[in-house]
């Protein structure tokens, strides 16, 4: 196997490589890149460049593959009988509204200091991960069917004045806050008749469709809104817009 050209960039690359490591910390191409390059600089080779090739030797030379730290699966079990109920009602929304009224709303965890599950390991070495943080935000997601608009995003929070708000004015999305950064109920209902109030002022009418928890409610009084709930277990196939909703 061809040797090391910068065989002190290397040590001290290989070194720093098994001390993050050591600390259960993931780390990425990019990352040994951008660190080959530090060290270069610090040992005075300004020529280096750390390019895939001498990445691809450096890896191969000390044995370090990429790994996924770990792994978790999950089956859900389908009523097919509700699911079949589920796809009737769908084809009559479908016959009611054109995709460009179909709307999906639905919520996700941002988990912001969530470190990647896959890491650069050395070959023969178990490959294992730290605590992982659960500190999240919630974020509200809507699109309709075509793909064609995107309602504004919210985001819900734990503090009512995060200190990142200082001196800001004005935000790029809608903002909640509990102490447990989750949808509720209230939070639901509120968000909904605002858009609802929205549509109606636009004069339009929409099919939107959530899940089934109980978080969403069912919301009174909606004048531009028909609200349809999803069966309480459905697979992905059967959500009309989830392909769509991926591009927000």
């Amino acid at each position: 196997m061809r040797t090391a050209t910068y065989e002190n960039i290397e040590h001290a690359l290989l070194k720093w490589f098994t001390s993050v490591r050591d600390q259960i910390l993931p780390i990425s191409g990019p990352m040994l890149t951008t660190k080959a390059e530090e060290f270069a600089k610090r040992l005075d080779h300004p020529e280096f460049k750390c390019s895939n090739g001498w990445l691809d030797r450096f890896k191969d030379r000390h044995n370090i593959t990429f790994k996924k730290i770990c792994v978790e699966a999950k089956s859900v079990d389908v009523n097919s009988e509700a699911m079949n109920d589920w796809v009737t009602e769908l084809k009559d929304i479908m016959a009611e509204f054109t995709p460009d009224h179909i709307l999906n709303a639905d919520e996700t965890g941002l988990f912001f200091k969530l470190l990647p599950e896959k890491t650069l390991e050395l070959k023969g070495v178990d490959c294992s991960g730290g605590k992982r943080s659960k500190e999240r935000l919630t974020v509200k997601v809507c699109i309709n069917m075509s793909g064609s608009a995107k309602v504004e995003i919210l985001v819900i929070g734990k503090s009512v004045n995060p200190r990142c708000f200082k001196n800001v004015k004005t935000l790029p999305t809608q903002y909640e806050a509990n102490k447990k950064a989750w949808m509720t109920s209230e939070i639901f209902s509120n968000w909904l008749n605002k858009l609802d109030k929205k549509f109606l002022l636009q004069q339009r009418k929409v099919a939107m469709i959530v899940d089934n928890c109980p978080a969403h409610p069912h919301v009174k009084g909606l004048k531009s809104i028909k609200l349809v709930f999803l069966p309480l277990i459905q697979p992905v196939r059967h959500n009309p817009v989830t392909k769509v909703s991926f591009r927000i």
